[in-house]
């Protein structure tokens, strides 16, 4: 980080985060902007005060994309720093294990038993006929390609990312292990361009179906292979990263945000967005990556690394998993029992108030207790 006006020229190395390690506050701030992201897509009423930013926020969905990239970069680095390492599988693996499984298991547990119950989950979707087997192996966005369907039960809904990213890292560190750096910058480019030819080819032998290209792990790894791109070049060359990258990864930023504030309405639908849409926004967020770890402005390094952002960002994972159950729960009971209009902004602040209690439980009772057995299995 540099304090002088010249930043690029007479910048000291940045520290390399590493999450294997103690957290890094700003990328949990990071984290924090992207499920805030996806809160407000889901959460922000359609009228009342506040229906003003519905129309801002109904680009929140890329929150997504930001998780992708933000894990990309970090699971990357975790695996370049823990090659040769006696137990490199046996403890990227178990380790992994421990962050993911339980409370996505736990989940699936608390959505069969609410089956049983008068709620909008419907159990022909979950324990019907196979219908359990899809999310306990990770496959549920597969089955929605398939159905061209998203799951009727809501809470369902938000599974996708996680079966995208598990689709991912279930070869990648046997990829990492077996080549040099610079030849897996070259896998993760390819599987950028890769990415977006599968897109573009599926949009047009399928245009009917428009859950393939954003719910599928090979149409999706642009984001995540952009972030391990950034953690090799940070390893490989981090002067070339500072000096060339940032200035039009940055404009990429820029750009992307200018179309966001010019076309609020912004969807993942449209053929435009299901093809080159989502590997610009992959390219914005990967700018705003590598501006945060490698050029470490004060300024934003300080709006990262607030203790709200930051508190956010370390129970997000909770806060992903449970806000659809939530604002369910608010809609459903909460919302009646206080007499709140029904989309309003009141509803809003409550939906996110539940969320955030819930998750915080989550992480503090559960999952926190959970991630201590990971000093167990050092990479």
């Amino acid at each position: 980080m540099s304090h002088s006006p010249s930043a690029v020229s007479t910048a000291t190395p940045a520290r390399i985060p590493r999450a294997a390690g103690p957290r890094v506050s700003e990328l949990d701030g990071l984290r924090g902007i992207a499920i805030l992201l996806v809160l407000f897509f889901h959460f922000t009423p359609a009228s009342g005060p506040l229906f003003f930013l519905a129309h801002f926020f109904q680009t929140g969905w890329m929150g997504v994309d930001l998780f992708f990239v933000l894990s990309g970069y970090l699971i990357t680095g975790i695996l370049l720093d823990s090659v040769g390492h006696p137990h490199y599988y046996r403890n990227f693996i178990i380790r992994r294990s421990l962050r993911i499984f339980p409370l996505y298991y736990a989940c699936l547990v608390l959505y069969c038993f609410l089956t049983f119950f008068p709620t909008p989950i419907r159990v022909h979707d979950f324990l019907g006929v196979g219908g359990a087997s899809w999310y306990l192996f990770y496959l549920g966005n597969l089955k929605a390609f398939l159905q061209n369907a998203y799951p009727a039960a809501a809470i369902l809904t938000p599974l996708w990312s996680l079966q995208v990213e598990e689709q991912f890292y279930l070869s990648f560190p046997f990829i990492v292990s077996a080549v040099s750096r610079r030849r897996l910058g070259v896998i993760l480019a390819a599987s950028v361009l890769l990415a977006l030819v599968l897109r573009i080819g599926l949009v047009a032998a399928m245009p009917a179906n428009k859950l393939g290209t954003y719910l599928l792990m090979p149409c999706r790894m642009d984001a995540l292979a952009m972030g391990g791109l950034i953690a090799v070049a940070q390893r490989e060359c981090p002067e070339q990263l500072r000096r060339r990258w940032i200035g039009w990864l940055t404009a990429c930023a820029a750009a992307t945000f200018v179309l966001v504030c010019l076309r609020a309405t912004v969807t993942p639908w449209s053929d435009l967005m299901r093809t080159l849409g989502f590997t610009a926004i992959d390219l914005a967020f990967a700018g705003l990556v590598v501006i945060l770890v490698s050029w470490r402005r004060p300024f934003l390094l300080a709006l990262c690394r607030t203790r709200p952002l930051v508190y956010i960002g370390t129970i997000s994972y909770g806060l992903y998993l449970l806000h659809i159950p939530a604002l369910t729960v608010v809609r459903r009971w909460i919302t009646p029992a206080l007499k709140i209009a029904p989309d309003g902004s009141a509803q809003l602040f409550v939906s996110m108030a539940v969320a955030i209690a819930a998750a915080s439980v989550s992480w503090w009772v559960f999952e926190s207790q959970i991630l201590k057995l990971k000093n167990r299995f050092t990479l």
